[in-house]
């Protein structure tokens, strides 16, 4: 089926069941919510401070580990994850107030950071013409985690006290992806013949081929650092104050220092190479990268966001139990199991750059219709304009990620790394401003979001649509 090989099946499968886990214990806080605030006493503020934590590391952590599985290769770095997810759960399950469960949140955010690592190990195994649907089904199945995640949990947890039940439900997750380190290390070699040559730098340089794309490469870091200093602030007092403003102050100004440094050592590592011709076969767009990050940003920001929010939204607007509005919950990530190895399907027959317009414009006008949701709905018309709306994301996360990995080969992780954490940038962000508004208006940013993302496309350069 699909002409893929033994070897190719098998990695793919040992791969996006990794890749599931880690989303499993990354999302293992969004359907207990509601119990963990009754349990330990906590606020909706400091739950809404803990979803933006879930995701805030994982924005260097994306480009940090891009660079590291170029170098290491995918087998280390996705087993050493999977154990460091599994520790963290344990934590978390520990858990006895919020500051504890601040740490853990904030070091699971890391985890999501194994996206990346599928990507280069797919890349390493599969051939041009078949990687939008290889990596739509390793995408699509392991993001199927966090739907699992927001329906199975409740079941696991259903036979246990409130206060003992998500503890049970979130180490479960966490053993589940001790086993499966050993697994993936015993059994899913990286693709014979690549080489690891590629120099770790930390500081978020990637190679560019032009002048005009060292600039932009240095502008593309401002909204990364600035989704940093965003959730500091956020810490600060707004709502909750659980840093000092003199802290926040310098922790922001650290943060605008090292986005000055990192911007100087692009230019310094880069300005030494720009000084001598670029051999063809080397030069590639860095504005492709560039513009499917605010692709990635939408699809997969907002999807992490309303998976967060959106079992409590369902069930304080229908007034639903915890596992009934975890399971309808899960209808939004429900469909990566189809929809994202569909739009890499899709894109590789019908073309990437018109498959992605189709996909956003579709997310554009089924999130707006999303923001007109309330008590008044027949739930069962909630949940099928809520798969609409994520069908098309979903699909869109799967034609991106189909080109992304053509760019340039030899710096598939740093480009996924840089990528991806474009979509933990849209989830702070989102997630932020969930905080400060109704989710009425909370759909309706993401959708007139979604119109500046389709503007964009028509900037995409040729290249990506050739591949």
């Amino acid at each position: 089926m699909l002409g893929f090989s033994k070897s190719q099946w098998g990695t793919l499968h040992l791969t996006w069941v990794a890749f599931f886990l880690t989303f499993i214990a990354w999302f293992n806080m969004a359907p207990f919510n509601t119990t963990i605030m009754h349990a330990l006493g906590l606020s909706s503020a400091e739950i809404n401070v803990l979803m933006i934590c879930n995701v805030a590391l994982t924005i260097p952590a994306r480009i940090i580990i891009g660079f590291w599985v170029d170098k290491y290769g995918p087998q280390k770095i996705f087993t050493s994850l999977l154990v460091f997810s599994g520790l963290v759960c344990f934590g978390f399950a520990l858990s006895q107030g919020f500051k504890s469960l601040l740490v853990t949140r904030l070091l699971m955010g890391i985890v999501g950071g194994g996206f990346v690592v599928g990507i280069k190990m797919i890349a390493e195994w599969f051939p041009p013409g078949k990687m939008g649907i290889a990596q739509g089904i390793y995408a699509g199945w392991g993001n199927f985690g966090s739907a699992f995640a927001v329906f199975s949990l409740p079941l696991i947890a259903l036979p246990f006290s409130e206060d003992t039940g998500w503890r049970v439900a979130t180490g479960l997750s966490g053993l589940s992806c001790l086993i499966w380190a050993g697994v993936y290390y015993k059994f899913c070699p990286d693709a014979p013949g690549k080489g690891r040559g590629f120099q770790v730098d930390l500081h978020g340089v990637i190679e560019v081929t032009s002048y005009r794309d060292l600039i932009l490469h240095i502008l593309v870091l401002i909204p990364v650092y600035g989704a940093m200093a965003l959730f500091i602030w956020k810490l600060s007092g707004h709502p909750l104050s659980l840093i000092s403003n003199t802290l926040s102050l310098l922790l922001i100004l650290g943060i605008v220092l090292l986005f000055t440094l990192n911007g100087f050592r692009c230019w310094q590592v880069n300005l030494s190479r720009l000084q001598h011709p670029v051999p063809e076969e080397e030069k590639y767009a860095f504005s492709q990268i560039a513009i499917l990050s605010l692709v990635y940003s939408l699809t997969f920001g907002s999807e992490l966001a309303v998976i967060s929010m959106f079992p409590q939204f369902l069930q304080t607007t229908f007034s639903l139990s915890v596992g009934l509005a975890g399971i309808l919950a899960s209808s939004y990530a429900f469909m990566n199991l189809v929809a994202r190895p569909g739009g890499g399907w899709v894109s590789d027959q019908f073309g990437r750059r018109r498959t992605l317009f189709i996909m956003i414009i579709g997310g554009m006008v089924s999130h707006w219709f999303m923001s007109e949701i309330d008590s008044n709905w027949q739930l069962s018309s909630a949940i099928a304009l809520t798969i609409i709306g994520s069908i098309f994301l979903k699909a869109g996360n799967g034609a991106c990620f189909a080109m992304i990995p053509l760019i340039h080969k030899p710096l598939t992780g740093k480009l996924a790394g840089m990528a991806g954490a474009y979509g933990s940038v849209g989830a702070v962000f989102f997630l932020t401003l969930f905080s400060f508004v109704t989710p009425q208006i909370f759909f309706k940013v993401i959708a007139g979001y979604a119109f500046m993302v389709f503007l964009a496309l028509f900037f995409l350069p040729g290249h990506a649509r050739s591949k």
